[in-house]
């Protein structure tokens, strides 16, 4: 079912996070900067509402998903075109 399917992703999601990230520490690594904490927790709070959005209403859940790749993109250094964009004509006047 559709249900089963979400589920192994979210599992297999888990999984591969706790793989990839784990370190011989029994203490989760700090999150120093102000600014990567806030990314962090927007990020589980977009994971959060995609979990409950899932079962519901997928497209939401595949949005809450996007919200947090974007998110953990910020404190990675992931730069897409729209930031490129937003910066370049912030300070590009035309006229005068």
């Amino acid at each position: 079912t559709e249900q089963d399917g979400i589920d192994h992703l979210l599992t297999f999601l888990e999984s591969y996070v706790q793989r990839r990230f784990s370190h011989s520490s029994n203490e989760p690594p700090a999150i120093v900067r102000q600014r990567h904490q806030r990314h962090v927790l927007a990020c589980l709070d977009h994971l959060n509402q995609a979990i409950r959005d899932f079962p519901y209403a997928p497209e939401l859940g595949a949005e809450g998903l996007r919200l947090a790749a974007f998110e953990l993109g910020r404190v990675v250094g992931i730069i897409d075109v729209e930031d490129v964009l937003d910066s370049l004509f912030s300070t590009f006047c035309i006229g005068k």
